[in-house]
């Protein structure tokens, strides 16, 4: 006779109303609207999970990063007082340690001080992409195996994807409407559909065979981060435009192409999944994507103000498309 294991559940687990009780669920945010007291314990949260020391090479390139692209503002001014000091026997930089001590400080200083959700995300994407192994990328864009080039952007996102979980966790925690992918920050969806749809399908497209895919959606989710909710519907049609281009082989031929006409060749070439019951769904997606850009994007004289629902429903429309066409 087998003996019944019995499993012990904590009180009100995977209860909602309990959970809820314990710690109130919050609508999504901006980061601006978290309270001194948040940003402290995010900010205690990534240094115990082992991101933030004071020997940090990673946050000294970052903070490096944000005094060289924005030097007018000078966000990192602890650095930016620290004059380097060449060692010319060792290589480098002689005074590196005090450098690390003063981006540790800056890098502290924007993230609970700054006001601008901009800098703030920017610092921390870039700090993000400092944890790429960039010599494993490299390799991965050179290696002609799909198997060899995907074992190689695993290994080049390793650290990466475990910083990300690290800082997801603190997004999800405190309602920031920000989620970390190996494509960049994109905008905070469902859990169902940051689940099934953007975080399978951004991690696929991180193969550099996508870079100039990837480039555009990022442009695209920055666009919607900043309200430009019409550029975001222009740069998700480039998107699709782009992807079918590299789908088929045209990617930097005289003539974009129209999507229409890149889709059918795509179905014609076989490298899209397309039968009788999906070839329907296609066509709606299809009608959408163009539709959208002839109302609402800034390819064209808009015939409505595009709005953040717009935008929205363009971008997941645009993902289901991709994973959809990636199945193949």
């Amino acid at each position: 006779m087998n003996m019944k294991i019995p499993k012990f559940l904590l009180y009100g687990e995977d209860d909602p109303k309990v959970e809820s009780n314990i710690q109130p669920q919050l609508a999504l945010r901006n980061w601006a609207n978290l309270s001194d007291e948040e940003k402290q314990i995010a900010f205690q949260q990534l240094k115990n999970s082992g991101w933030v020391d004071s020997y940090s090479r990673e946050i000294l390139q970052t903070i490096e990063y944000l005094n060289n692209a924005f030097l007018r503002q000078c966000p990192g001014r602890h650095l930016h007082a620290v004059q380097p000091q060449r060692d010319h026997y060792h290589g480098g930089y002689g005074n590196e340690s005090e450098r690390m001590k003063a981006a540790i400080t800056d890098f502290q200083h924007i993230f609970l001080r700054e006001k601008s959700d901009a800098m703030v995300f920017r610092m921390l994407s870039k700090f993000a992409e400092s944890h790429i192994d960039h010599s494993d990328h490299r390799r991965a864009n050179e290696a002609q195996d799909d198997v060899e080039r995907k074992k190689l952007v695993d290994e080049a996102f390793n650290k990466f994807d475990r910083l990300a979980n690290c800082l997801n966790h603190i997004f999800e925690q405190f309602a920031v409407n920000q989620l970390v992918t190996r494509n960049g920050f994109v905008p905070r969806q469902d859990d169902k559909i940051t689940e099934k749809v953007y975080t399978p399908t951004l991690s696929i497209l991180a193969d550099p065979r996508w870079k100039s895919v990837s480039t555009d959606l990022a442009l695209m989710f920055e666009d919607y981060r900043e309200e430009n909710y019409a550029e975001a519907i222009t740069k998700a049609h480039r998107a699709v435009q782009r992807f079918l281009q590299v789908l088929v082989g045209e990617e930097g031929k005289s003539g974009k192409g129209e999507v229409g006409k890149l889709l059918q060749k795509a179905k014609e070439d076989g490298v899209i999944p397309v039968n009788r019951f999906t070839e329907p769904l296609v066509s709606v997606i299809q009608g959408f994507i163009t539709s959208e850009r002839a109302t609402n994007s800034t390819a064209k004289p808009t015939t409505k103000e595009a709005t953040a629902s717009d935008a929205l429903l363009m971008m997941n429309v645009v993902m289901v498309f991709l994973q959809y066409c990636l199945q193949k």
